[in-house]
């Protein structure tokens, strides 16, 4: 008799895929396409850091050090 009143946080019910859920779909999306782009962001800055540092290593400067 007691669990009869208590009350669930998760409600089942059927999905309704008529009517699609557009600000999850929204957010899902726009979350992917940032996360890509700081990817492909940070990826470029690396490599430029990268190309950097090779050509400081292999300069024929006497003057360094």
């Amino acid at each position: 008799p007691f669990l009869a009143f208590t009350r669930s946080a998760f409600v089942a019910r059927k999905p309704n895929y008529a009517q699609p859920n557009w600000l999850g779909v929204g957010l899902a999306f726009g979350t992917s396409a940032a996360l890509w782009a700081f990817l492909i962001k940070q990826h470029n800055e690396d490599v430029m850091e990268y190309e950097r540092r090779q050509k400081e290593g292999h300069h024929k400067c006497t003057g360094c050090s």
